[in-house]
């Protein structure tokens, strides 16, 4: 058995396999989005909005090498949720996810110590696989979310291209 200052060492709830990405909620995505490809050598990933049938909030994911940024903003200015905390703290990160072994034993785990579950574990598939995705809530207004996805012929490098595929996300077209 293996302990630590915080006591035994946790086993068998899955573990943290890598960084995933961040979303950002600011007043103009497609702006956001633009600034970070124009200035600092990112490309565009994915998106989500009108186009794709999404009616609500507007994302733009950009990514460049291993990082990956999702620039949200409300598509209308009923968007309460979006709308207070932009004029409260303006643009800025409020959400941190990462990639996850056990998404369902990790959120239960974290509820257990304290942690204030936002929601519960979910799952959405497509034809590329399923993702389990859970949100915690921590300091501040940050919501990380946690998820494990389960693919057939896909290594960790392509994670976050289907997570974002299955989170209703487009890609941009290759031609």
């Amino acid at each position: 058995m293996t302990t630590h200052e915080r006591g035994e060492k946790p086993v068998g709830i899955g573990r943290f396999i890598a960084f995933d990405h961040l979303t950002f909620w600011v007043g103009n995505a497609k702006q956001a989005a633009y600034y970070y490809c124009a200035v600092m050598g990112f490309r565009p990933m994915a998106y989500k909005g009108l186009e794709t049938g999404e009616r609500k909030v507007v994302s733009h994911a950009v990514r460049q090498n291993d990082v990956i940024f999702v620039f949200q903003s409300a598509l209308f200015p009923g968007n309460e949720e979006m709308g207070a905390h932009l004029t409260a703290h303006g643009d800025g990160v409020k959400d941190i996810a990462f990639s996850v072994e056990d998404c369902r034993a990790l959120y239960r785990r974290a509820v257990e110590n304290g942690a204030k579950g936002v929601k519960e574990p979910w799952e959405e598939k497509d034809e590329h696989g399923s993702v389990v995705m859970a949100t915690v809530q921590t300091v501040r207004h940050h919501s990380p979310t946690i998820f494990a996805i389960k693919y057939l012929h896909c290594t960790l490098h392509c994670l976050s291209i289907h997570a974002v595929h299955l989170l209703g996300l487009a890609f941009p077209s290759l031609a």
